[in-house]
């Protein structure tokens, strides 16, 4: 009963591969296999980030809190596993956000034909979600063995090194894009018809939520746009490495972005399945 599902995550899947090897080997023909220093003073190979922001939390000095992944290493020094997991992490949300409409796919005209399945209502749509899910974390480790597949390719793997958070960090960039995943289907799973333009606009809502941290607004409204962005993927998405990248970005607390990403993609699954049990055909 979930084959259909299945086939719609399969062909995003293969999509969305081949446009990352198709980057894997724009990389490799720009790089060859001269001898490559990792990093240098140049912004562009400094840090990779994708948000930031500035807040001021309550009274006392200003505090700088950004999210996205910075990076940044001194020639010749080893380059962390966990950066590639925090880019994996990143690419496998951008793909949960392009997936996670299944539900709004099955109510615009497939409703009548999904409540003849032989299932009940929240079990159909918990099977549908499961193949999302599993298609998530299939581009997830896809994204990582292509990266380390052009490190070896270009002769760099020498200076990959396993850093010792790379288990939290694992784990915060697995629950990240499912976070994003129950974002988007909380807000799409009773939408017929526009689910699409909601999923792509989310990415962008929440960048707008962090910016306005930064700016200077009465203190009422500053305490709804702070609340807000506690359920803002973004804001625990980040990720540094280096000194150099220290200065860029201060980071939420693993656990405390394991445990926010966890509570906000369960959040909105059970929203989701809340919406699809109340659905009308």
């Amino acid at each position: 009963m979930f084959y259909k599902e299945f086939l719609r995550v399969r062909n995003f899947f293969v999509v969305f591969a081949l446009v990352m090897m198709a980057i894997g080997l724009v990389v490799l023909l720009f790089s060859g296999h001269a001898k490559v220093s990792i990093g240098d003073d140049s912004p562009s190979t400094a840090q990779a980030e994708h948000a930031a922001t500035a807040d001021k939390f309550g009274p006392g000095p200003s505090q700088v809190h950004g999210t996205g992944i910075v990076i940044s290493n001194e020639p010749n020094e080893p380059f962390p596993i966990s950066a590639l997991l925090a880019f994996a992490g990143l690419v496998a949300a951008i793909f949960a956000t392009g997936i996670g409409c299944g539900l709004a796919c099955e109510n615009n005209g497939h409703l009548e034909i999904a409540w003849t399945r032989p299932a009940s209502r929240v079990g159909y749509a918990a099977r549908l979600m499961a193949v999302d899910i599993a298609g998530i974390l299939a581009i997830f480790a896809f994204t990582v063995l292509l990266c380390l597949g052009v490190i070896y390719a270009v002769g760099l793997q020498h200076y990959l090194a396993l850093d010792p958070k790379v288990g939290a960090v694992l784990a915060r960039f697995l629950v990240y894009p499912l976070a994003w995943y129950g974002i988007v289907c909380g807000l799409t799973a009773s939408v017929r018809g526009r689910a699409g333009a909601i999923a792509g606009f989310s990415w962008l809502g929440a960048a707008i939520l962090l910016a306005l941290l930064d700016l200077k607004m009465p203190p009422v409204l500053h305490a709804i746009v702070k609340t807000l962005n506690y359920v803002n993927p973004l804001l625990y998405g980040n990720f540094a490495s280096g000194d150099e990248a220290s200065r860029h970005i201060v980071q939420i607390g693993l656990p405390i972005s394991i445990a926010a990403l966890s509570a906000i993609a369960v959040v909105g699954i059970a929203a989701a399945l809340t919406q699809w049990r109340a659905l009308e055909a």
